[in-house]
């Protein structure tokens, strides 16, 4: 299933304060969350996957497969000193993945948390996997400007604790500004969708990686846009 294009709406709502950020340690006050996809639609994004400790004995968070060895995330997923034990599987159901790959790499965008705070605007992360994924086809980093999410629809998809073992999400998110680098996505999320992807199609009607969770509004996310620091690091790691 795609869409030829993100199909624009208005939607007004009213933004509430910001809660609690989806990092795996953080409880949630509202239990609301996406429901889990169909398994021929689930198919369609089988470069969306779990971030966190091997055989996941926790919730940890979700990434999305852009190139081949190289993972987008959430900042807050990810070790500050740039190396973990963690790895990215692929197509996870009922606790099988199709592949996974331990981290070779983490890198966090530089601004983020310099303070030791959560600062939403910078939380996006890079992954370099210790191994390329061949079998899934990765979904690309897209070219949309911040500016063109707002007032829009976009797809928000993930691995969630009420939902471990299956994809869960919806393709029809309506979304406003927030502020510089972030947009608001009036679609429900809960602890492990941190790190997902926002997803909007192009032209061609192809899903492309617009965004990425950072954390909870109300009763929908914020999420940071694909900024011009993670398109930088992603050409520079494809033209090495």
């Amino acid at each position: 299933m795609k869409l030829n294009g993100p199909i624009r709406t208005l939607y007004g709502f009213a933004l509430s304060l910001c809660t609690l950020l989806l990092a795996p340690q953080f409880a949630f006050a509202q239990a609301t969350s996406l429901p889990a996809l169909p398994e021929p639609l689930a198919a369609e994004f089988g470069a969306i996957g779990r971030v966190g400790q091997q055989w996941f004995p926790s919730q940890g968070c979700s990434g999305t497969l852009i190139a081949p060895d190289l993972v987008v995330t959430a900042a807050h997923c990810v070790a500050k000193d740039g190396r973990s034990t963690n790895i990215f599987a692929v197509g996870w159901r009922e606790g099988r993945a199709i592949t996974s790959r331990r981290f070779k790499q983490e890198i966090r965008h530089p601004d983020y948390a310099p303070d030791g705070k959560h600062n939403p605007q910078n939380d996006v992360a890079l992954i370099v996997l210790n191994a390329p994924i061949t079998q899934i086809a990765p979904i690309p980093l897209g070219q949309h400007q911040g500016g063109e999410l707002a007032d829009s629809s976009v797809a928000l998809l993930g691995y969630h604790f009420q939902s471990p073992d299956q994809l869960a999400g919806s393709l029809l998110c309506p979304t406003r500004n927030l502020a510089d680098g972030l947009v608001h996505v009036a679609c429900p999320v809960v602890n492990g969708n941190s790190g997902g992807p926002i997803l909007a199609a192009n032209d061609q009607g192809a899903w492309e990686v617009v965004g990425v969770v950072s954390s909870s509004i109300g009763r929908g996310a914020i999420a940071v846009h694909a900024s011009e620091w993670l398109r930088n690091q992603v050409n520079a790691h494809l033209n090495r």
